[in-house]
C-alpha cells in the first residue's frame, strides 16, 4: 500500500464532492458560494486524478499475476459497492426520465457506447466504464505481452474513427491517455526532489481554470471525448505531476489514509445525497456556502457509515472466500 497515494484519492474524491455541493447550491441559490468559479471547476480534475492513480497502481500489482485472477480481483472490489449504490439510483430514474435498455447497459455492463451514448443510472458510474476497459486491456497484457502493441494499434485507429459513433469515441477516448501516464510514472524512478511536481501541478490546475481554459466537465461532454485532448493536456498532465509529486511522499498509515480507504464509497454515494438534497434547497433556501458545508459534511458522515457497515464486511467476506477456495484447492 502507498500511504501518500492513498491520502491522494481522498483528496480527489473531496475535489469532486466539493463540485458537486457548488453546482446543487448554485441550483438552488444561483451563487456557488464564497470560492471563485474557477477554484471550485478544480474540483473536475478529481477524475482524472483518479485515472492516473488507476493506471499507477494497476501497472504495480498486475505484472505476475494471472489474467482471470486480476480481472476477478478488480470486479470484486468494484462491482458489489457500485451495484449496490446504483439500485436506489436506478429506482430514482425509473420515476422520473425512465430506464431502457441502453441505461441498463450502461449501468450494469459498464458499456455506455450503444447506438447512442449512455450515462449510467449512477452517473459517477461513467469513470467506471473506464476503469472496466482499462482492466480488460491489461488482462489482455497479461495473457501476453504482444497483444500490448495491438492495443496500442486499435487504439490509434479508433481515435482516427472516433466521428463514426459511439463504440469508436468510447474506444478511441483520449482521456485513456490519462491511464497511460499513471502506467508510466509506476516506470519512472523515484526521484526525492519529484514531490515539487505535486504544487507545480496543483497551480497548474487552479491557474487553467481561473482563467477558463479547462475543458467543459459534463459527463456526456467527457464520454464522447468532446476537447479530449485539451483536457489530457490541461487536467491529465498536472494530475500526472501531483501523483508523482505525491509518490515521492514517504507517509504512514493515519486517519488520512483511512479516509482514502473511504474514499470509493465516498465517490460512489455522494452523487445520491446531493440529488436528493436539492429539492429540500429549493423548497427551503439557504446561503450557498451553508449549503455547500452541510453537502459535504453530510456526504462524508454517509460514506462512513457505508465504508463501515456494508464495504469493510464485504470486502472481508470476498476475501475469506477466496481464501478458502485456495485452501480447498491446496
Amino acid at each position: 500500500m502507498i500511504w501518500s497515494i492513498q491520502v491522494l484519492r481522498f483528496v480527489a474524491a473531496l475535489m469532486i464532492v466539493y463540485l458537486h455541493a457548488a453546482f446543487i447550491a448554485f441550483s438552488a441559490t444561483g451563487s456557488s458560494g464564497v470560492l471563485p468559479v474557477g477554484v471550485t471547476a478544480t474540483g473536475n480534475a478529481g477524475v482524472d486524478i483518479f485515472f492516473v492513480i488507476s493506471g499507477l497502481i494497476i501497472a504495480k500489482v498486475a505484472p505476475g499475476r494471472a489474467p482471470s485472477e486480476f480481472i476477478l480481483s478488480r470486479i470484486k472490489r468494484i462491482v458489489p459497492m457500485y451495484f449496490l449504490l446504483a439500485i436506489p439510483a436506478v429506482a430514482i430514474e425509473i420515476g422520473t426520465t425512465g430506464f431502457g435498455w441502453r441505461d441498463a447497459v450502461a449501468t450494469f455492463l459498464f458499456w455506455p457506447a450503444t447506438n447512442k451514448m449512455t450515462i449510467p443510472a449512477l452517473q459517477v458510474g461513467w469513470t467506471l466504464c473506464f476503469e472496466m476497459l482499462f482492466y480488460a486491456c491489461a488482462a489482455l497484457v497479461l495473457v501476453s505481452r504482444r497483444w500490448a502493441l495491438v492495443l496500442i494499434g486499435a487504439y490509434g485507429v479508433a481515435i482516427i474513427l472516433r466521428p463514426i459513433g459511439p463504440p469508436l469515441q468510447f474506444f478511441g477516448n483520449p482521456i485513456i491517455l490519462e491511464f497511460l501516464l499513471g502506467v508510466a510514472i509506476a516506470w519512472a524512478p523515484s526521484y526525492r526532489p519529484g514531490i515539487w511536481t505535486l504544487p507545480f501541478g496543483a497551480i497548474w490546475l487552479i491557474g487553467a481554470n481561473l482563467i477558463g481554459k479547462a475543458p467543459n466537465a459534463f459527463p456526456m461532454d467527457v464520454l464522447v471525448g468532446h476537447d479530449g485532448f485539451q483536457r489530457v493536456l490541461i487536467l491529465g498532465i498536472p494530475s500526472a505531476m501531483i501523483v508523482y509529486g505525491s509518490l515521492q511522499i514517504k507517509a504512514r498509515k493515519s486517519a488520512w489514509t483511512y479516509l482514502g480507504d473511504a474514499s470509493y464509497s465516498l465517490y460512489l454515494s455522494h452523487f445520491l445525497i446531493m440529488f436528493l438534497s436539492l429539492a429540500l434547497w429549493q423548497m427551503f433556501p439557504m446561503p450557498s456556502d451553508l449549503i455547500i458545508l452541510v453537502c459535504v459534511s453530510i456526504s462524508l458522515l454517509f460514506a462512513w457509515q457505508i465504508h463501515e457497515r456494508i464495504e469493510k464486511p464485504v470486502m472481508a467476506l470476498l476475501k475469506r472466500q477466496q481464501l478458502g477456495r485456495r485452501q480447498a484447492t491446496a
